[in-house]
């Protein structure tokens, strides 16, 4: 608070007080831990130093001050003021009759200037009269403003959700990284932000306990972003939060949709938002079997664009031009057996060697894998290790890390492996050298015997 802008040298017999404070509160009846807005204006019409204006808080009431401090120049029974106004935000914490002390007003006032024999007096800057030379007074001046009673009305019955909302306005929007599509071993990240008028940040619910996880999917809240900022009348409470979601088994996964319900003060009656249903594709790692392509119609109906393939590893294009190319041999074959006479030998059927062939290298996987451990990447460690294991012909195949680490019987490897999981799903350092030293071969305990095929795993259970 600076100095004041003193008043006429004429003044009306009733004028009102040179220092002074009102208050005004909207609404007076709020909802338990919504918003009421006080505002405090301060009249003065003398120098005031060293000022300070203060509105604690209660064990009932929490108060906090909002946006910038406003001045103007007012005019009352004849006498101008200098009007300094502040707002705040009251947050009563339970129902029923509180009240809060007014606002306290502390400042230093200067009630003569010796040395240039003027007087601070009620008309503005006059002669001293206590002559020249006088020393300068300095007085202190305390102002408190008037009590604020609030009717706080309790939780209405139609706020039927098990956390409680009372704001202006709500808004609900999602983010996903990447869109939708993704290997086995990758994690897909939604981003969630949640914004409300009339409501601080800490005060809004955690919007990912509201995340519907189907089978097939883990999720990994992130440490929540909360930020309050000040727009035009109200307090805008935003509260950011990331969550990773990965999938051990490829498939398509709907995640149904998040609805928040809130309610209105401004109308007074129930609200909600929501983000729409998803469904994620998520692909195997490469080099193993592929997931069944599903219809338009179906995706449709799951609220789902059709899944776009990968340009790098396009299952069915290869698929396609690989019969095309069996074919063409197939016809090229069949030519030269009619020119030489001599019948071309057959199978029937692919053989399991020949389809083995066709499949990674269990040995590349299995490089590839220590490589990445040895440069401290989770997760191209994860990935290369599920095309190890798949590539390796374990009986049954696990489906995934976790059925690979309930097979094994070493503690200390499991151990290794959940730390892996962990530094895939929500990030930090991870070093590797531990997990390359106990996994450089796969524990024989879930080896293959030697001849036996595999059976891939069902897809949907």
């Amino acid at each position: 608070l600076g100095p004041a802008v003193l008043g006429p040298a004429v003044l009306a017999a009733d004028a009102p007080p040179r220092v002074f404070i009102e208050t005004q509160v909207q609404p007076t009846n709020p909802y338990v831990q919504a918003a009421a807005r006080i505002t405090v204006r301060v009249y003065s019409a003398r120098a005031l130093y060293h000022a300070d204006l203060d509105l604690p808080s209660t064990a009932d009431v929490v108060v906090r001050q909002i946006g910038a401090d406003g001045r103007s120049v007012a005019r009352r029974g004849g006498r101008s003021y200098d009007v300094l106004t502040r707002a705040y935000l009251a947050f009563p914490q339970r129902s029923g009759a509180l009240g809060l002390k007014g606002a306290v007003l502390s400042a230093q006032v200067l009630s003569s200037v010796g040395r240039a024999g003027l007087y601070d007096g009620p008309g503005g800057l006059a002669p001293s009269p206590y002559g020249y030379g006088a020393m300068v007074t300095v007085q202190t001046l305390e102002l408190r403003g008037e009590p604020i009673a609030l009717a706080v009305r309790p939780r209405p019955t139609g706020a039927v959700a098990s956390y409680w909302m009372p704001a202006r306005a709500v808004t609900l929007t999602s983010a996903w990284r990447p869109a939708l599509q993704a290997h086995v071993g990758d994690a897909f990240t939604l981003d969630l932000t949640l914004q409300a008028e009339g409501l601080a940040s800490e005060q809004l619910p955690d919007v990912s306990a509201l995340l519907e996880v189907p089978p097939g999917l883990k999720a990994y809240p992130d440490e929540p972003k909360l930020d309050d900022s000040s727009e035009g009348d109200t307090l805008v409470g935003r509260r950011e939060q990331s969550i990773v979601l990965i999938a051990d088994q490829p498939g398509r996964f709907t995640l149904p949709a998040i609805e928040l319900r809130w309610w209105d003060t401004a109308r007074d009656v129930p609200q909600q938002v929501a983000v729409p249903a998803r469904t994620i594709v998520v692909w195997p790692v490469e080099g193993t079997a592929q997931i069944p392509a599903a219809r338009p119609a179906e995706l449709a109906d799951r609220g789902a664009a059709t899944p776009v393939h990968f340009g790098r590893a396009d299952p069915w294009l290869w698929a396609s031009v690989a019969l095309g190319l069996a074919w063409l041999a197939t016809l090229g074959g069949w030519y030269g057996s009619l020119r030489s006479r001599h019948p071309a030998p057959r199978s029937p059927k692919r053989s399991v060697a020949s389809a083995s062939a066709a499949r990674p290298s269990a040995e590349r996987a299995r490089t590839a894998f220590l490589h990445a451990c040895h440069a401290d990447d989770p997760r191209a460690a994860r990935r290369h290790l599920l095309a190890w294991i798949d590539t390796a012909g374990l009986a049954p195949s696990p489906v995934g890390l976790q059925g690979f680490s309930r097979r094994i019987a070493d503690p200390d490897l499991e151990r290794l492996l959940r730390e892996l999981d962990r530094a895939c799903y929500a990030g930090g350092a991870w070093r590797g050298a531990a997990l390359a030293r106990a996994l450089s071969e796969l524990p024989a305990a879930v080896k293959r015997t030697p001849g036996e095929e595999s059976e891939l795993a069902p897809l949907y259970r």
